[in-house]
């Protein structure tokens, strides 16, 4: 029995059958659904062929020169660490050397001294000569001693973890800050003072009952020392000089995390500090006044002013610079305006200081406190709303992807490694895997 088409309100007898669908049509119908596929594919082709100049985009060295970056950097702080074990070690063997020499020759030159006085002297007596003899005698001792003497150096060789460099594949656009209420870990601090933070790809740098704590990435604190200099506002870490940078209220501070030394910097000048970011060439502060300033001082061959950048470069005659972050030859500041109460978050280019785009920030009240930012993977940001217990969460284009409440007043944040966020409150130090 013949089998009509499948086409709806056809007559006509089938004379094909499609194996893609299984349908039994009529040859009329069968080339027009033949041809029915073509629209369809000419779509997924052109879809293809977008994934291929996206994937053409995408293999750019570019894009990863930031990887890169950061392995030379790892190296040569590496390089300058065997280099001061070298010289510290080169010195002690100098030391070490000379005092001998110098040991013995003050006692040849004390052993001459009597000789000659004796030469000089008219009753010689015998006990002299005997008391004489006995010096020469230890003297030959300590010198055929030293002549026998070699200085053995006993060096291991250098064994490096494997694990000190992991690489991690993380979406940016996964980036979710909706898990952070409660923190995994927290250090107490029970006092009301500001709490700043900074830190490396090693370390965390927190301030705590007058002490500083460096804490590893096991979030263990592994050294400190204890600050005597006044109330810190900021630090931040520089891997060209290889310290962390501790801004007081009017004096700048640097922070060796291997003696732990802590030694200020003297062609600093004296202003009311509030905010520091260091680039891989110059190191920015920011002044605690209407109409800010930002200093700029070359971090090498040694720390020294370069320029100001003053109002309205800067900032609005009634306005303040809350913080300000480098990242990425950029330079981001927080302002807030005295008059008008606005804040806003914006972003400069580090050269020039070139408008790059702001973004207005709905945060109400006087900003009493602070408006503290921090960088996110993919050139995002985070701003710590104090005074509403919120988040923002902003795009790397300047616009706003999204608010967090958070359960306290944040005083200042920091992203430590990629996916540690450290949250100071006015109680704690919170820690939040993101």
């Amino acid at each position: 029995m013949s089998t009509l088409c499948a086409i709806t309100n056809c007559r006509s007898v089938s004379r094909a059958l499609c194996y893609v669908c299984h349908a039994s049509l009529c040859r009329e119908h069968f080339d027009d659904h033949d041809h029915s596929y073509n629209p369809l594919l000419k779509s997924l082709n052109n879809k293809v062929k977008d994934f291929d100049d996206r994937l053409e985009d995408l293999n750019n060295e570019e894009l990863i020169e930031n990887c890169y970056e950061k392995l030379d950097k790892w190296r040569d702080n590496c390089y300058k660490t065997i280099d001061r074990l070298y010289e510290k070690r080169c010195q002690e063997i100098k030391r070490r050397f000379h005092e001998n020499i110098d040991r013995r020759q003050e006692r040849i030159n004390q052993l001459q001294t009597k000789v000659t006085d004796l030469l000089q002297e008219e009753d010689i007596t015998k006990t002299s000569i005997n008391l004489l003899i006995l010096d020469v005698e230890s003297l030959e001792e300590e010198m055929n001693k030293l002549e026998q003497m070699i200085l053995h150096i006993d060096i291991q060789p250098l064994t490096l973890d494997k694990n000190m460099i992991t690489i991690e594949e993380i979406n940016t656009t996964h980036f979710n800050l909706t898990e952070i209420t409660h923190p995994y870990y927290t250090v107490d601090c029970s006092n009301n003072l500001s709490k700043p933070l900074a830190s490396n790809e090693q370390y965390l740098l927190i301030y705590r009952m007058q002490n500083l704590y460096l804490i590893n990435r096991e979030l263990t604190p592994v050294k400190q020392v204890s600050w005597s200099y006044g109330r810190i506002w900021d630090m931040c870490w520089s891997s060209t000089l290889n310290r962390f940078i501790i801004m007081a209220h009017y004096k700048v501070f640097l922070l060796d995390t291997n003696t732990m030394s802590i030694e200020p910097i003297e062609t600093i000048f004296r202003r009311n500090w509030w905010s520091c970011t260091c680039s891989n060439t110059s190191l920015y502060l920011s002044t605690y006044e209407h109409s800010s300033s930002i200093m700029e001082f070359r971090l090498q061959p040694s720390i020294q002013f370069v320029k100001e950048w003053k109002s309205p470069l800067t900032c609005k005659r009634d306005e303040f610079i809350k913080d300000i972050i480098y990242n990425n030859e950029t330079i981001a500041l927080t302002i807030f305006n005295k008059k008008s109460f606005r804040k806003r978050f914006e972003l400069r280019s580090i050269r020039k200081f070139d408008y790059l785009w702001s973004l207005e920030l709905d945060i109400h009240g006087e900003c009493h406190n602070t408006l503290r930012c921090c960088s996110l993977p993919d050139n995002q940001w985070l701003v710590a709303d104090f005074d509403n217990q919120r988040l923002f969460h902003i795009r790397n284009d300047g616009k706003l992807k999204t608010i967090y409440p958070y359960s306290t007043a944040s005083w200042y944040i920091n992203l430590f490694t990629q996916n540690i966020l450290v949250i100071a409150t006015q109680k704690s130090i919170n820690f939040h895997k993101i």
